[in-house]
């Protein structure tokens, strides 16, 4: 589909599926946005049709976003959730497990070892950032590296 069809058929707005790296039956990713757009598809340099969409703040091409109904739109934000809530878990037994010197790579790397599949370094950082302020880990600043350690409280 190019801009002009997708504008045709989709105003600004339209609830979307996106993915900013590769779609997931193409290869592992850890980013789909559920989002929306946020202007009308254009003809971008490369000559790819695309669009922008909240949340992002690159151009996605339009061969890796997908219309989606309300419901879906609702049901991705709650599966995503679930997901989300499952895998902080699983992470926070593994860093119970072995609790010092937690960066995101390393939270990537454990959470593909827990069946997690391919998280890349923007997840796994959230991750640790939610795990902190739940109060489950403390931020520790060493010059410019941070790193996560368990609150001492978690470990009682």
């Amino acid at each position: 589909m190019n801009a002009e069809q997708w504008n045709e058929h989709y105003p600004v707005g339209t609830l979307v599926l996106a993915y900013p790296g590769v779609r997931p039956e193409d290869g592992a990713d850890d980013e789909t946005l559920i989002t929306r757009t946020r202007t009308k598809a254009q003809v971008v340099a490369s000559g790819d049709s695309a669009v922008w969409v909240d949340g992002h703040g690159a151009y996605i091409t339009l061969t890796h976003v997908d219309p989606v109904t309300e419901e879906q739109w609702h049901q991705a934000r709650i599966d995503r959730d679930k997901t989300t809530a499952a895998r902080r878990a699983a992470l926070l037994d593994a860093i119970r497990a072995y609790p010092s010197h937690w960066k995101p790579e390393r939270a990537a790397f454990a959470m593909k070892r827990l069946g997690f599949g391919w998280v890349g370094g923007r997840t796994a950082q959230a991750d640790l950032e939610a795990l902190a302020t739940d109060g489950h880990l403390t931020p520790v600043t060493e010059v410019v590296i941070r790193h996560y350690d368990l609150t001492t409280e978690a470990t009682s």
